[in-house]
């Protein structure tokens, strides 16, 4: 295969998306794989959420990825289509087995493995209280509209412009969670999408009734917030309550200084709607010149004691047991928090009945178009409907 002669010399290149506490904790790490043996120097790219897949895109498409790249489940099919990546087991240097068992399905595709989990994680619902105060969620199975209903006792209590509840009307993370809690699935086995037009019809007609009853932000809050946690109503103290990931929750912790509480997101007990989740994985490229080396590169921030103390649990919950024994005396705070909430999570869990199938990223992202619509009036709940399902069937 053709390498690019811009990959062949001076440092790796390594990139990821993040925030202050991503980004700190990764610089750190990578410090260290400078100083260490076998190690050496690394050019770094990061970005958002938001920004980070438009220029991966750009620099793939060009033949100029950096060597390592940060991947998420729902983009590897997409990626690993197009030839972009290489099969980890083919590359010397990294061993996929250095993470749990169980999560090392994910980044596979067919019979090749295209990304080995950085971080796991899963969904809670993350709450303030400076502004919740001893607000706390059931501890028993609750649906979405109990939810709901408890953001309406809670909105009187919340000085004007502070709103209850976080809107996840475009969140499919969260509407999956929904389905899956009545047994469904989003997907059947063979990646098509099930018939699920009733139920998202039912959810954002009622995250619609939430918004103009003032329970959730308005459309223009809830776009002001976007693309950063920062940003976000949570972080500005604009919301009471919210749907996070694990390590959300822990970089919401150095945001704001509070007692920050996570919680199970509605679940039943019938059928379990959680599951653990890879919070990212690690690739590399297959125009690298030197994939071996950024293989190194990739073992040393999953195994080496010093980068795993580094990277603590700012990307998410370590992959492995042996670094999740490591941190486990040394956690405080919401680290230890985090954690012990994946110990929950794991009590009521249930694996996906499939990973996620090529063009999931890009139905995530025509959900959060069309529920913005709908919040800014510019669409009907049945028209978004209709166009999600014809997107997702395209």
């Amino acid at each position: 295969m053709e390498r690019p002669t811009s990959s062949g010399d001076g440092p790796l290149r390594i990139t990821w998306w993040g925030g202050e506490g991503e980004n700190t904790a990764l610089n750190t790490a990578l410090d260290l794989y400078a100083d260490a043996d076998g190690g050496g120097p690394t050019t770094r790219e990061s970005l958002p959420w938001d920004g980070y897949w438009e220029k991966l895109a750009t620099v793939t498409a060009a033949r100029n990825a950096p060597d390592v790249v940060m991947q998420a489940g729902s983009q590897i099919p997409d990626y690993a289509d197009r030839g972009t990546l290489l099969d980890l087991t083919t590359v010397e240097g990294l061993d996929p087995d250095v993470v749990d068992e169980g999560l090392r399905s994910f980044g596979a595709v067919g019979d090749e493995l295209y990304g080995v989990v950085a971080a796991a994680n899963a969904y809670g619902i993350a709450v303030n209280p400076d502004l919740a105060g001893s607000l706390t969620l059931p501890d028993a199975p609750y649906s979405w509209q109990d939810l709901g209903d408890i953001a309406r006792r809670l909105a009187p209590s919340l000085d004007t412009g502070v709103r209850a509840l976080a809107d996840a009307s475009g969140d499919l993370i969260s509407f999956i969670l929904h389905i899956r809690a009545t047994g469904a699935e989003l997907y059947a086995d063979d990646g098509s999408i099930n018939p699920l037009e009733d139920e998202l019809r039912d959810w954002l007609t009622m995250w619609q009734e939430l918004r103009a009853d003032g329970i959730t932000p308005t459309a223009a809050e809830t776009a002001e917030g976007a693309g950063t946690l920062q940003d976000s109503g949570l972080a500005r103290q604009r919301v009471a309550m919210g749907t996070v990931w694990t390590q959300d929750y822990v970089n919401l912790a150095g945001l704001v200084d509070t007692e920050w509480r996570i919680s199970l997101p509605p679940y039943s007990t019938e059928h379990a709607s959680l599951w653990m989740n890879a919070a990212s994985l690690w690739s590399v490229a297959s125009t690298s010149a030197r994939p071996d080396e950024a293989g190194r590169l990739v073992n040393f921030l999953l195994t080496d004691p010093e980068a795993i103390s580094a990277i603590g649990v700012a990307l998410g919950t370590p992959p492995s047991q042996t670094a999740r024994d490591q941190l486990a005396d040394g956690l405080e705070g919401a680290q230890r928090t985090a954690v012990d909430y994946m110990t929950t999570v794991a009590d009521h869990s249930r694996p996906l009945n499939r990973l996620w199938p090529k063009g999931f990223a890009s139905s995530r992202t025509e959900l959060e178009e069309l529920a913005e619509a709908v919040a800014f009036d510019k669409t009907t709940v049945d028209d978004a409907v209709e166009a999600f399902f014809a997107d997702a069937r395209s």
